[in-house]
């Protein structure tokens, strides 16, 4: 009697021909090897990007300007862009080419690279990724809502501000704006008054927050 399986067909228990490797995803290279696909070069660090100014172009306000603005590198076929690495540059392009998805790996470097080169849409990708990222902390996590205007981050981070060595760590980064700063300082403030007022002294608070106390108490005063 024959066999009823399918000729080629595997059976159950059967080990697999060619067993699978796991997938690595590789950088896509954005080479001259196709000609068609690009018409102009940028230059960053040692590495050359060839890239199509349209495509560029409708996604960053940027290199609208420097493609269509009439500057001189409208008719340059090579480009120099400083002050970025190569890396980074390299996952900003895969992005705007809908390649690569915002992530906590890229999205700092991400949203620094968006906001220079004014890609607003994103811009507002790596915000909203913010807004639900967990394995930041709090100082870099307000210094960027600071840096990018973000207020809703802000006032998340700040809310969860509870102890004084808190208040106290993002105080003394000495970064912020002066509306954050006034805020940590109500905060070390009013966290450390109740702690006070509870002992009746200031025998358990710490020299630095006795001493932010008395910049507030010296502000008011000035005011």
């Amino acid at each position: 009697m024959s066999d009823p399986s399918p000729r080629g067909t595997k059976r159950k228990g059967d080990a697999p021909a060619h067993p699978t490797a796991p997938k690595k995803r590789n950088p896509v290279a954005f080479d001259e090897s196709d000609p068609d696909l690009y018409d102009v070069i940028l230059a960053v660090e040692e590495k050359k990007f060839y890239v199509n100014k349209k495509q560029l172009a409708l996604h960053s306000m940027f290199f609208h300007r420097m493609f269509y603005g009439g500057f001189e590198e409208t008719k340059k076929e090579e480009i120099e862009i400083k002050d970025v690495s190569a890396d980074d540059f390299q996952k900003f392009l895969e992005v705007v080419h809908g390649l690569e998805y915002v992530n906590d790996s890229i999205v700092e470097e991400l949203i620094e690279l968006a906001d220079r080169f004014d890609c607003e849409h994103i811009l507002k990708k790596c915000k909203e990724h913010l807004m639900g990222i967990n394995n930041v902390s709090s100082n870099k996590l307000l210094r960027m809502a600071v840096r990018y205007d973000m207020k809703q981050l802000k006032e998340n981070v700040l809310s969860k501000v509870t102890t004084t060595e808190e208040a106290i760590d993002l105080y003394t980064t000495n970064e912020f704006d002066e509306e954050t700063m006034n805020i940590l300082l109500d905060k070390s403030f009013g966290i450390t008054s109740g702690f006070a007022s509870a002992q009746d002294d200031l025998s358990g608070v710490s020299a630095i927050a006795s001493s932010l106390i008395a910049h507030r108490l010296l502000a008011a005063m000035v005011e």
